[in-house]
């Protein structure tokens, strides 16, 4: 007997889902994409993102990584990935936000997507979100923003690589907002040991929704 059918129910569905969502990525199928997102809404947007998107994304990196696709093949992927996600925020009831949070991503990081996800789930958890993708450096320019306000900055560093600039950023987030929380995530820390140490961040995070917990005790 094969391991899949000893799974319950509920987890060979959501296995099933992910698969046919990696399907629809690889072959660049946004509405088979888009069906896949909108028939789990149901089941709530930390669900999409944890059991469809993050491992359908980790798929097709691993299958990048591993010359299986191409880099256009890995860029297509992504690009159909954040279209469906984002037929998905007409059909969702966001809150009123408060207090602000900053969500962004190590400079010069060009894998947004967890950020991006990130900043959804805080938004949908009561947040007010100020989403920066990659360049949360700009952090000084945003003229509107009160950066006193600001109780969250949550960073994403994808490439070990960018390790030294998210240091800086984080430490310039210090001294621009000193009274904000500073939570890091993404590959390249995850799962480090000492991590938040080495950035100078307030805690390292390996998951979604282990962040939005975090982040509601900072509230």
């Amino acid at each position: 007997m094969g391991s899949d059918q000893t799974l319950p129910e509920a987890v060979e569905g959501e296995v099933a889902a992910a698969r046919l969502f990696t399907a629809a990525l690889l072959t660049g199928n946004y509405l088979a994409a888009r069906s896949v997102l909108h028939a789990a809404l149901g089941d709530g947007l930390v669900h999409i993102y944890e059991r469809i998107v993050v491992p359908a994304l980790e798929e097709v990196g691993t299958l990048w990584y591993e010359n299986r696709i191409t880099v256009a093949d890995e860029h297509l992927a992504s690009a159909v990935a954040q279209t469906a996600v984002a037929s998905l925020y007409p059909l969702i009831r966001w809150p009123a936000g408060d207090p602000r949070a900053v969500v962004g991503c190590a400079d010069p990081e060009l894998h947004t997507f967890g950020a991006r996800m990130l900043a959804d789930l805080l938004a949908l958890d009561g947040w007010q979100t100020t989403y920066m993708g990659g360049r949360i450096s700009m952090l000084g320019g945003l003229a509107d923003l009160d950066l006193r306000q600001v109780r969250l900055v949550a960073v994403s560093i994808t490439l070990e690589a960018h390790m030294p600039s998210a240091r800086a950023q984080i430490q310039r987030v210090r001294e621009q907002a000193p009274g904000a929380k500073i939570l890091a995530g993404g590959r390249a820390v995850a799962a480090l040991p000492d991590a938040a140490q080495l950035l100078g961040a307030d805690a390292v995070v390996a998951s979604l929704s282990t962040a939005v917990r975090l982040a509601r005790t900072w509230r």
